[in-house]
């Protein structure tokens, strides 16, 4: 599993490509970019991470959306969790 999820990095010296795109819990929003978490850059990293078993990376989601659903629940926050979480996978 991962830990921290970074943006692949395009350009050599590109300071955006070292920022972790990790969520920012309760809200499950993305702590560097502020989209919703896994945002653009947490979905590529973790594609990158993954490409070699899909399926583990479809159980750590799975898990993770578990949580959020938890924590979002408390905070009176409606999601689409699945679209969020495994629909892109």
């Amino acid at each position: 599993m991962t830990a921290s999820p970074r943006l692949p990095r395009p350009n050599p010296g590109d300071s955006a490509a070292d920022r972790t795109h990790l969520p920012m819990r309760p809200l499950w929003g993305c702590g560097t970019c502020r989209a919703e978490w896994p945002c653009p850059a947490a979905r590529a990293a973790l594609l990158i991470e993954y490409r070699e078993n899909l399926v583990a990376l479809r159980v750590y989601l799975s898990a993770l959306m578990t949580e959020a659903d938890a924590q979002l629940s408390q905070v009176n926050r409606a999601s689409d969790l699945y679209r969020r979480f495994l629909a892109w996978v």
